[in-house]
């Protein structure tokens, strides 16, 4: 399976007055974009912005949600 860069998930969380729950949760790019229902190169250049911190939500079903790159674990025991 191929993570985002290599090494992450996507997590989106919902806002934080519903509790930031975990609301979708992806592994690449495509995945992404089929989930927020957009081009593949949209995805990546909104990917990009929340990776470098240019922009810190999307919309995600009428709200405005996190995202969080999470360190794939079985990466990081391949490595030890």
């Amino acid at each position: 399976m191929k993570l985002y860069r290599g090494k992450y998930l996507i997590g989106i969380y919902g806002p934080e007055k519903y509790g930031e729950t975990l609301l979708a949760l992806c592994s690449n790019i495509r995945e992404f974009a089929e989930l927020m229902k957009i081009k593949y190169d949209n995805a990546v250049q909104i990917l990009h912005y929340l990776f470098t911190k240019q922009t810190s939500c999307i919309r995600f079903e009428g709200m405005l949600c996190s995202v969080e790159f999470i360190l794939d674990k079985t990466d990081e025991e391949e490595v030890l």
